[in-house]
């Protein structure tokens, strides 16, 4: 009787560990395997309650990932640091944010153990929930881009208030709300754009064109998904590249307009797939001041590479 009561529990337990080890975005959880197979040894050779130990230390083991796997801090990782820059590697660099308020590599475009968040990701903020709604979304934020208005991003460093607009030349006019900013975030704009204490206002010009950072994202989740092919990977992450390095001339750039458009990005500080609710800014904080972040290590100017079809032919979708 002790051992079927054993048995029953055992698997239940090994069970949930399984559940939870699956979802976890760390390896830790899968070092409790050899408690897994303790519990199962135990109860075939008839020591059930021998089992009940290891039965309380994976129970255990469980609960603090849950709990703690979930709290992980923002941090930069990196799978392979000795890879050869690609335009693939750079492309995954202008979305580092997102990965590093996860603790994730930044380096690995196609995340298997992502795959559920991405689909959870994906359906919430862009309604994709297959191939053909990922190329609709892809191509739609490629031409909100490349057709919309160059924009403006006007910061009252002492109000601690940003608002965007059209440029002086175009008019100048409003074109949302204005957003309260927090002392720290009035802070890090200082920094990253460089003006002193004494300046009241900084203006950070073409900011729109962070919003490359979601197309990466959507085309990981894509890639991820098995939704995209390498060629269709490779080739829309060569676009996106292409784009940055004409409108920006460095990474200090980029992490200009990425602050600027993150404080008026409505999907900010709420998503926990995102890294909870300052994730992606402390993320933005670390890129930008980590000597080994790939923001102070990687070329802004690299040539980018030709995409190659299977066939062996460069691809005639490059832009």
């Amino acid at each position: 009787m002790l051992t079927a009561v054993a048995g029953v529990i055992g698997a239940l337990v090994i069970g949930s560990w399984v559940v939870v080890a699956w979802g976890s975005r760390r390896r830790q959880p899968w070092l409790l395997s050899p408690l897994a197979l303790l519990i199962v040894v135990l109860v075939a050779v008839d020591l059930p309650g021998w089992s009940f130990i290891p039965v309380a230390l994976l129970v255990a083991g469980s609960f603090a990932e849950l709990v703690i796997g979930s709290r992980e801090s923002p941090a930069v990782r990196t799978k392979d640091p000795e890879a050869p820059l690609s335009t693939e590697r750079w492309a995954a660099a202008v979305a580092a944010p997102f990965r590093v308020a996860l603790a994730e590599p930044w380096d690995v475009v196609a995340r298997p153990n992502l795959r559920r968040r991405y689909r959870r990701l994906l359906e919430r903020q862009w309604a994709v929930t297959d191939r053909e709604s990922l190329l609709a979304a892809v191509h739609s934020l490629l031409e909100e881009l490349h057709s919309g208005p160059s924009l403006d991003l006007v910061v009252d460093l002492n109000a601690g208030s940003a608002w965007s607009r059209l440029p002086q030349e175009q008019g100048g006019t409003a074109t949302g709300e204005r957003v309260r900013l927090s002392d720290e975030q009035v802070a890090r704009l200082r920094v990253v754009t460089g003006v002193t204490e004494a300046d009241e206002t900084v203006i950070i010009g073409a900011f729109q064109w962070w919003k490359s950072v979601h197309v990466i994202r959507l085309v990981s989740g894509g890639a991820t998904l098995d939704w995209l092919s390498p060629v269709e990977t490779q080739t829309l992450l060569r676009r996106v590249a292409s784009d940055l390095q004409r409108r920006y001339s460095s990474w200090q750039q980029l992490s200009t307009a990425f602050h600027a458009g993150y404080l008026l990005w409505p999907e900010r500080g709420t998503d926990a797939d995102q890294g909870g609710a300052d994730g992606v800014w402390t993320a933005l904080g670390l890129l930008t001041e980590d000597p080994q972040s790939p923001w102070n290590l990687l070329p802004w100017d690299m040539p980018l590479e030709r995409v190659i079809t299977e066939s062996g032919v460069p691809s005639q979708q490059e832009h």
